[in-house]
């Protein structure tokens, strides 16, 4: 019973984290396997640095919003008349630039680009003795 409790209980304490789970799972692994593929391949490190990103991105925006962010990105370059709608339209700069912001904290908060070598602390420098 203690467990149902909890349930129950979380999702009033800690919404953000509830809601951040709103992205379908296929969307989920798919912005995943990109972003390996895009910083150094299939590793269990960038597999983590990759999932905590999208949870970053989940916590700036609704599955629709990232949704409608990647369409209009990946329509923008389209000739002609088509493209007019994905390239001249505020709302679409507007998600794409939420997005693009989110990713960047993503990055910094989830170590993406950075080598392993440079996230461990450095090795403390011995003392200098003066003259004695």
């Amino acid at each position: 019973m203690t467990v149902v409790k909890w349930i129950i209980v979380i999702p009033f304490f800690f919404p953000s984290a509830v809601l951040a789970n709103d992205f379908p799972t296929v969307d989920r692994v798919e912005y995943v396997l990109r972003c390996m593929d895009a910083h150094g391949g299939q590793t269990v490190e960038t597999l983590f640095q990759c999932s905590c990103r999208l949870d970053v991105v989940a916590s700036y925006l609704t599955f629709d919003e990232y949704d409608a962010a990647i369409t209009f990105s990946r329509f923008k370059n389209m000739p002609g008349e088509r493209g007019g709608l994905f390239r001249d339209n505020p709302y679409g700069e507007e998600l794409q630039e939420k997005l693009s912001k989110a990713e960047a904290d993503g990055d910094k908060r989830c170590f993406i680009g950075a080598r392993s070598e440079e996230i461990q602390p450095e090795p403390a420098q011995p003392e200098e003795k003066g003259d004695q």
